[in-house]
């Protein structure tokens, strides 16, 4: 297990790589949603790539993201090594708990009445999968017309209740993205 942070121009090109493996399998999305917080980013910059695709944006959070918050403005102070081995405690630490899926998640009516036929979901991540696959399984239901795939730019467990159909990294890669409250100025 690695850990690669992205500044904001290394996130933008991660991003761009994201949209051409996606256009190289030839899906070219009418609508592109992202989850919020990360997925919101990736889908913004994926748009430049996909000039003819519409924006929405879905909010599904852990409940160990708030509990995060408590201590991110001590985290940029420590040295990269400890934030590295952090993360990676963290990660396996997960990997333990037992996954409790979401169930069916409320498709806003702005995402519904679009009638897209091609939906790119994406993420900045998949760690358990919990999140994409509440969302994908709720468009699919909420819009069966519709080819559903999804995107991230890492996939950080081996076995996720939900793989994408496009990642760059597959092979446990922790990635430190421009908003990471542990990213350094």
């Amino acid at each position: 297990m690695k850990v690669v942070t992205l500044d904001n121009r290394r996130f933008a090109v991660a991003c761009r790589m994201l949209a051409e493996v996606v256009a190289g399998e030839k899906f070219v999305p009418e609508l592109v949603v992202g989850i919020r917080t990360g997925g919101e980013y990736v889908a913004r910059e994926i748009l430049g790539e996909f000039p003819d695709a519409q924006l929405a944006v879905v909010e599904l959070q852990r409940p160990s993201t708030h509990h995060k918050s408590l201590v991110a403005g001590l985290l940029p102070m420590l040295p990269s090594r400890i934030l590295d081995f952090m993360r990676i405690a963290e990660s396996r630490l997960l990997a333990l708990r037992p996954r409790r899926r979401v169930g069916r998640v409320e498709i806003p009516a702005e995402i519904t009445c679009l009638k897209a036929k091609r939906i790119l979901v994406v993420d900045d991540a998949i760690d358990s999968g919990v999140t994409m696959e509440a969302i994908v399984g709720s468009l699919r239901e909420a819009c069966p017309a519709a080819q559903v795939r999804s995107a991230v730019i890492t996939v950080t467990t081996t076995r996720p209740l939900i793989s994408p159909d496009y990642a760059l990294y597959r092979n446990k890669t922790l990635i430190r993205f421009p908003w990471s409250m542990d990213m350094k100025a």
